[in-house]
């Protein structure tokens, strides 16, 4: 075969491989996710070593992931992992896909990753802090909010986040002081009242806490979460109509038969 044929043959395959990507992108952008999957994958067989590859993969992890295909999704991120080893886009997306299906454990070795490389980086440091809440590691929790917060000392998410660690960790007043301080830069925002109401009602400080599921309802609604706390609180204070108006709303909105049986007080059959 001479050299000029190889070439041919060679910028041949390049431009089907090339026209393949851009009808999958195209149909991705149309939303129809089945016949990109298709054109990706032809592509990955057209040219199964072409640099470009590692974003097909990014992209056929997307739509397996969107389409409810999660282990699949694990999948084309290691294999886009192989060909980029390292890439923070890549590790951000695949802890999110852990944490969704409740492996911390392994997100937060994916946050440990980014953050070696890039130890600002905003997004790993508050989902990392989030893990290490839920873990009950209050100190190294705090200890990235605190760094967030020295990068962005109004960052909403990292205050809320603070807060609770204050409060879970015994300092009433530091917690108070970081959901005030959230509530002065956001006052139309529902979390930080709700999150206070919390605090307060565990204080005994009901008559406030009231005021606050109140204050929260009232920026959302129809948000189910808090219903369901202000039914729960108005059962412990003896207030059956209100609780029940609550649930009732609850349901409407689509709370689980389990969480409405939990505002309502009603104790799961053994």
């Amino acid at each position: 075969m001479s050299m000029l044929l190889v070439c041919a043959i060679a910028m041949a395959q390049t431009n089907s491989y090339q026209l393949l990507v851009r009808q999958a992108v195209t149909a991705m952008e149309d939303d129809s996710l089945r016949l990109a999957e298709q054109l990706f994958r032809q592509a990955l067989k057209e040219s199964p070593q072409a640099q470009g590859n590692v974003i097909i993969w990014s992209h056929l992890a997307s739509i397996a992931e969107r389409t409810g295909r999660e282990d699949e999704a694990m999948e084309d991120y290691r294999q886009a992992l192989l060909l980029a080893p390292g890439t923070t886009g890549l590790l951000l997306n695949r802890a999110s896909l852990y944490l969704k299906m409740g492996n911390e454990s392994r997100a937060l070795a994916d946050y440990n990753e980014v953050l070696d490389k890039h130890p600002d980086h905003a997004e790993a440091l508050l989902m990392r802090a989030y893990i290490r809440q839920r873990k009950n590691m209050l100190k190294d929790a705090r200890r990235d909010y605190e760094h967030l917060l020295r990068l962005d000392p109004n960052h909403e998410q990292a205050l809320l986040g603070l807060a609770l660690v204050n409060d879970n960790d015994r300092r009433p007043q530091e917690a108070m002081e970081n959901i005030n301080r959230v509530i002065d830069l956001y006052p139309t925002h529902a979390a930080g009242y709700a999150i206070r109401a919390g605090m307060e009602f565990d204080r005994k400080l009901y008559e406030v806490a009231e005021v606050d599921y109140s204050k929260a309802i009232e920026i959302e609604p129809e948000n189910i979460s808090f219903r369901l706390a202000r039914a729960h609180f108005y059962n412990k204070t003896k207030r059956k109509k209100e609780a029940r108006e609550d649930v009732r709303v609850a349901a409407r909105l689509g709370a689980t038969p389990a969480e409405v049986a939990g505002a309502a007080g009603i104790k799961p059959k053994k």
